[in-house]
């Protein structure tokens, strides 16, 4: 159970891109109070944790009435996972953000960035939907390993709280060169994780 924990909550820290999101954040909230701020921080990550189990649930039976297999989904979902490793190497996920930043600050409503672009896409987007989506249906048949899934979910949001409540101590005494470069070690990591996926996948689909 510890080496499932472990393995999905690197995944989700990584997909839900925890660190990437910092500067985002404080540009949304620019002008807000730190109590706001806060409100902000916490109810993102509480929308956007049940809109992630019910997307892994509901997509889940969605995939088996359509008969798409476990090691399928481990296929396609290691091309995605490998798709936004490469996204966050080269920045195109950050230009994509700074436009979704710029976009709703034109139009800056507190109440409104709290679901979006905060809660979706910018925590629970299509990588942390399409994760869990392929954890829990990697352990479709154990529930202890699901729970570990789900705890693994809760203390990657935990830690993304945190650090978006810290946001500007964070990005004001470490440097942006140093956030840089701990999101393109994760990238290698979710890009290792991925390549895993795939090969398990075909393995099993071949009985290789």
């Amino acid at each position: 159970m510890t080496e499932v924990f472990l393995n999905s909550f690197i995944l989700f820290f990584i997909t839900i891109d925890t660190i990437g999101n910092l500067p985002f954040f404080i540009s949304l909230t620019e002008g807000a109070n730190i109590k706001k701020k806060n409100q902000i921080a916490l109810k993102s990550v509480i929308i956007a944790f049940f809109i992630t189990i019910l997307f892994a649930y509901v997509g889940k039976y969605l995939l088996d009435a359509i008969g798409v297999t476990l090691d399928s989904l481990k296929i396609a979902g290691g091309f995605i996972l490998m798709f936004i490793a490469i996204d966050i190497l080269f920045e195109k996920r950050k230009i994509r953000r700074e436009k979704k930043v710029e976009a709703a600050l034109d139009e800056k409503n507190f109440d409104e960035i709290i679901v979006f672009p905060m809660a979706i896409p910018f925590i629970a987007g299509p990588s942390t939907l399409a994760t869990i989506i392929l954890l829990l249906g990697n352990y479709s048949t154990n529930i202890e390993f699901q729970l570990s899934v789900i705890l693994a979910l809760v203390a990657a949001l935990i830690v993304s709280l945190f650090l978006m409540i810290g946001a500007s101590f964070t990005t004001k005494y470490i440097p942006q060169q140093i956030l840089h470069a701990t999101s393109r070690v994760f990238a290698f990591i979710l890009a290792a994780l991925a390549t895993q996926f795939i090969i398990d996948g075909i393995k099993a689909s071949f009985n290789i």
